[in-house]
């Protein structure tokens, strides 16, 4: 017995203190990705002017604290953030070469753009605070335009049939149909002028136009087109023209989500798989793993989705986020899609090994629809592939494994107290194979038991065995649990349905048998969203938050999301939870971290996935129960990213 402790101590020390230091650690140059202080308050220098302050308290998570769309949240987000260096503006008023006039900028900032990550601040914002961040932006502008006075937007004449024709005729003739396509539908991946891709926009989708959705709207930017961005002006086309142009346009509009007579119809209804799997991949949450961040939190965009992160989930073991690009060495080149998908919905690898749920959250993405699934693998199948060796978990010894289950909260899912992620990258690892030494250790801690087994049974003469009776049963019995605990949950025989329902039972599922079947169809989309985007994973099946994160932005505490209007969202209107949600601004105006909720993960989202969202949010039952407020960085937090698993308002920092 003391043999086969020793040997139990050395795995849970090498489990320990195995994957201790990073291979690697990246850190972009400050021209690609510049770091930020968090909170955003901590970068406002003393004496700083007003419209710095509001700036850097609002702005340069994403344009980057010199305004060069190089923000540290900038590389999960498509498009990227604007240049504010440059006078390269999208939406504005002046002729498309042009700078934008003061007010164009003022519009922007107090307005957001719609459907887009570039949130409205009139809320948040006194008017003098506008006006005082507004001049800041433009003093930061280094690169000269020509000034131009605004395009004037003539009256609109009467619509008519020939006038919707014409405009139809235009539009073949001036090659709208190569980005938008023949049904106007767009979707297509094209680059911008700083070689980032974006996609061509649904024009049968007003909701999503950035700019407004009014003909007036669309006159100026068919007049100015689009600053850096594939679409050009149409300045040269009479006026007469791009109004037919609006006209046609016009006559092809659909109706919203929701509204009677509309349909879901965004890139995740793509019958596309390639599109559709590209979208759910950029708008979840599958690079909060597998993607390497610097020290301070950056996202590594050329290693995208090629893990390395180092994911410790006591006392399941210590793992290393997978190498998901197309890599055929060490990713999932030589995966099958139907592998992929069994990975995600199962957590099965290619040969046929149970994943941890801690490292991979597949029991959340059990109920992700198989089509959904498909096009996801489709997707990870075409990602450059990025050679990155991924070391094996390590598991801690049994002794320590099974007493640490036995005391869970949650026996059956064997649900660790907390996550750590940590910065660096973790593939590569030079030096022994831990994982392989581990497996020695085991096979001899199996023989260990082996040769007791076999010197007892020398020893005691099989008549001797008999009167223990009961107690050799019990023995039997007390041994099989033990092996039961350390196993949970990594249980074979257990099928992923019964798992997958332990955490995802009690998500509600609101009655919506009295709305309209549009309305109906849209809360369902929500709830689907909400169950597999990882919406659950922090916020609970419920919806009331109150998970505990600690590390480099102080002590963060997941939101109530439920309907009650005082503890939860219930009295924010949809726009503020649509903000929230894909830029990071809560009610108040205060940031969030973007690792703590992932909106710029998020602001990949299609409008009408937020529609769907919110309308589902709308619908949770109500929890009273009030999360801790935000604690800035202080001495007592976690050195290591962590995050609780279980509800805790008590406390603060790593405890």
């Amino acid at each position: 017995m003391a043999v086969y402790v020793v040997l139990d101590v050395s795995r849970s020390l090498i489990a320990h203190y195995g994957y201790d230091a990073p291979a690697s650690t990246w850190q972009p140059e400050p021209s690609q990705y510049s770091d930020v202080e968090w909170p955003p308050t901590a970068m406002v220098p003393p004496g700083a002017a007003n419209g710095q302050r509001v700036y850097l308290e609002n702005c340069a998570i994403c344009h980057g604290p010199d305004g060069r769309g190089n923000g540290a949240a900038a590389p999960s987000m498509s498009p990227r953030p604007r240049d504010l260096t440059t006078a390269a503006f999208k939406y504005k008023s002046t002729p498309h070469d042009a700078a934008p006039t003061t007010a164009d900028v003022r519009k922007v900032v107090a307005d957001g753009l719609a459907a887009s990550a570039m949130p409205f601040f009139r809320d948040v914002l006194t008017p003098t605070e506008i006006d005082d961040v507004v001049g800041y932006v433009e003093a930061l502008r280094t690169t000269p335009a020509p000034q131009a006075a605004p395009v004037v937007v003539p009256e609109r004449p009467p619509v008519t049939a020939a006038n919707v024709a014409h405009g139809e005729q235009l539009y073949r003739e001036q090659g709208c149909g190569n980005c938008h396509g023949a049904d106007l539908r767009g979707g297509a991946t094209m680059t911008d002028a700083l070689g980032q891709p974006v996609n061509s926009r649904d024009l049968t989708a007003p909701w999503t136009f950035r700019g407004g959705a009014r003909p007036q709207d669309v006159f100026l930017r068919l007049t100015t087109g689009l600053g850096t961005s594939p679409m050009p002006s149409f300045a040269d086309l009479p006026a007469s023209d791009r109004w037919d142009l609006v006209a046609f346009l016009d006559s092809r509009r659909r109706a919203a989500p929701g509204d009677a007579g509309g349909v879901l119809a965004g890139p995740g209804q793509s019958e596309d798989a390639l599109t559709r799997g590209r979208y759910l991949v950029r708008a979840g949450m599958c690079g909060l793993c597998h993607t390497e961040v610097s020290a301070k939190g950056i996202y590594r965009d050329e290693h995208y989705l090629a893990g390395g992160t180092r994911v410790g989930a006591h006392p399941q073991g210590v793992f290393v986020s997978r190498n998901l690009t197309s890599d055929s060495e060490t990713g999932l080149g030589r995966w099958s899609e139907q592998q992929i998908v069994r990975a995600i919905r199962d957590g099965r690898t290619d040969d046929g090994r149970l994943l941890n749920v801690f490292s991979m959250p597949w029991i959340f993405l059990h109920n992700i629809s198989q089509s959904d699934a498909m096009a996801i693998a489709r997707y990870l199948k075409t990602l450059p592939a990025v050679h990155n060796q991924i070391p094996p978990p390590l598991h801690f010894g049994a002794i320590e494994t099974f007493f640490s289950k036995l005391w869970s909260s949650d026996l059956f899912l064997g649900r660790p107290p907390s996550i750590t992620y940590a910065t660096g990258s973790y593939a590569n690892l030079k030096g022994a194979d831990l994982a392989r030494i581990q497996g020695t250790l085991v096979a001899a801690q199996w023989m260990v038991l082996a040769l007791w087994v076999a010197l007892l049974s020398w020893l005691i003469p099989l008549q001797g065995w008999a009167p223990l009776g009961r107690r050799s049963w019990t023995g039997v019995l007390g041994c099989s649990f033990g092996l039961v605990i350390y196993s949970t949950p990594i249980l074979g025989v257990l099928p992923a349905e019964m798992l997958s329902q332990q955490a995802l039972g009690a998500v509600p599922r609101p009655d919506v048998s009295a709305l309209p079947a549009e309305r109906a169809a849209l809360v369902e989309r929500g709830r689907y969203l909400f169950t597999n985007a990882s919406c659950v994973f922090c916020h609970q099946p419920n919806g009331g938050g109150g998970l505990k994160l600690s590390g480099l932005p102080g002590t963060l505490f997941t939101a109530n999301i439920s309907s009650d209007p005082g503890a939860g969202i219930g009295a924010w209107s949809d726009a503020e939870i649509g903000r929230a949600i894909r830029s990071g601004v809560s009610r108040n105006g205060r940031p969030l971290y973007w690792q703590g909720m992932p909106w710029d993960h998020f602001s990949n989202l299609d409008e009408e996935d937020v529609m769907a969202l919110t309308a589902y949010l709308r619908l949770l039952p109500p929890v009273p129960d009030k999360v801790q407020a935000y604690r800035p960085p202080s001495k007592d937090d976690c050195a290591v990213y962590t995050a609780w698993t279980s509800p805790d308002n008590a406390s603060e920092g790593c405890r």
